[in-house]
């Protein structure tokens, strides 16, 4: 029994598959799918990748099949050969993958080394500065008005108020 075309392209692809996936379970589950196809033809694994049906004509069948053999020879030849340049376009594309990730993966470890060196380097204090110290450096350096002081450093405006007051008098 012979693969119906559509038999022989999807036997074509489980073997691409099972050649060029990255993956060895896929590579076995490819396989496997394809010995099924096969057997289900009445072939096994190796006819079917050949083209050979298995039976051997006789001799009028072989004359009569002649041509049609030599069709199926070239069709064979143009199956291998498209199979041939799958499995290189596959390895193509498989690389291009592999480098495409080791530049990603090169390009985060060189985004994490310098992230955990600006923080070695970065200066952080734990300590604050005390609210109404802070407040009186705001009223002396800033012209922000006593409100907003309040808002920022979290002072009364009675302390803000006396500060100011007592800051008139030093000056």
């Amino acid at each position: 029994m012979a693969m119906n075309d559509a038999d022989r392209d999807r036997f074509r692809k489980l073997l691409t598959l099972a050649a060029e996936s990255p993956f060895a379970g896929e590579r076995e589950a490819a396989l496997i799918a394809a010995e099924r196809l096969a057997a289900k033809n009445g072939l096994s694994l190796d006819e079917a990748a050949r083209g050979f049906s298995g039976a051997e004509p006789s001799e009028s069948e072989s004359r009569r099949r002649r041509p049609r053999d030599e069709q199926r020879s070239a069709w064979m030849h143009n199956v291998y050969s498209h199979y041939a340049y799958d499995a290189a376009a596959s390895r193509a594309r498989q690389q291009h993958r592999q480098n495409v990730e080791s530049q990603q993966r090169a390009e985060e470890q060189r985004q994490r080394d310098q992230r955990s060196w600006s923080r070695q380097f970065r200066a952080r204090s734990r300590q604050r500065i005390p609210p109404l110290e802070h407040a009186r450096i705001l009223m002396q350096e800033t012209r922000f008005p006593l409100r907003e002081i309040s808002t920022i450093t979290g002072v009364s405006m009675h302390d803000l108020v006396g500060l100011k007051l007592k800051l008139r008098e030093a000056s």
